[in-house]
């Protein structure tokens, strides 16, 4: 009887004792799951508005300087940002490799892409650069390129991917074509041409003569002829979310608006 007596004892003493401690590890444990959420939303929330990690082509100056972190493209893009304290780093690799390198990086964008360009996981922005291309061919082979079709017995270097990019008449034209390559290098595309290594190059007009303003070789004195056979071609960003798409064509038309996106192009193009 004294031992029921001492083990009721027991209980009617440590059982609050029990409910207490039971009590206080769940609020310990709710406390630090709360923790644990919070530091999980405000991680997300810097990661969303300290860096940005947008995929690009290779150089291809004026749009992209040679260090890859600076050009008429990716500073319009910073500054965009820059105006929600938003920083932006862009990684560099071939055109034909930007849907994969986004995918693999988990990046937050894509930084030039047609504006029709449909894929599951971007938000296409509204078009802020255009890339007018043409073909150029050196003026003592007297070439008569009036038209697309024009192109179907040269050989030609275009720049990667031209066929997504320029259409289904282009890719008709190129496909009688002598010897037809498309390379990511664009600089090589001018070195080749005036190697006379081929007979027709396709690239941006402005890509072109920044080449030929930059470089004094006496290879590239040799008179050349433009021919104007595509249209101008506007680009948009591919952004993963549309919070970061409306985000970036706010401030892209507020830039048109102060006037600081014309003082962008005009450091490049001027």
């Amino acid at each position: 009887m004294g031992y029921i007596n001492k083990v009721f004892c027991w209980i009617i003493f440590f059982n609050p004792l029990l409910i207490s401690a039971e009590s206080l590890n769940s609020e310990t444990l709710s406390a630090e799951v709360n923790e644990e959420i919070s530091t999980e939303q405000n991680t997300g929330q810097k990661v969303q508005i300290n860096t940005l990690e947008l995929v690009t082509g290779l150089a291809k100056p004026p749009f992209i300087l040679e260090n890859q972190q600076q050009g008429l493209q990716l500073d319009l893009i910073r500054e965009a940002f820059a105006s929600e304290n938003i920083k932006v780093h862009f990684n560099a690799m071939p055109l034909g490799r930007n849907i994969t390198g986004f995918r693999r990086m988990n990046a937050d964008g894509i930084i030039t892409l047609p504006p029709s360009y449909e894929h599951p996981s971007l938000f296409m922005s509204k078009p802020y650069i255009s890339y007018e291309n043409v073909a150029i061919s050196l003026s003592e082979d007297y070439f008569n390129i009036e038209k697309i079709s024009d192109l179907s017995d040269k050989s030609i270097i275009a720049f990667q991917s031209a066929k997504k990019f320029l259409g289904d008449e282009y890719e008709s034209a190129v496909a009688y074509s002598m010897d037809y390559r498309e390379v990511p290098d664009q600089m090589k595309q001018i070195e080749l041409l005036f190697l006379r290594r081929t007979e027709v190059i396709i690239l941006d007009i402005n890509i072109f003569k920044y080449f030929i303003k930059t470089h004094s070789s006496p290879l590239f004195n040799k008179p050349f002829t433009l021919h104007y056979i595509f249209n101008e071609r506007p680009y948009s960003v591919g952004f993963k979310s549309k919070e970061l798409k409306d985000t970036f064509d706010k401030a892209i038309q507020t830039m048109k608006e102060n006037g600081s996106y014309q003082i962008v192009l005009d450091n490049y193009l001027n």
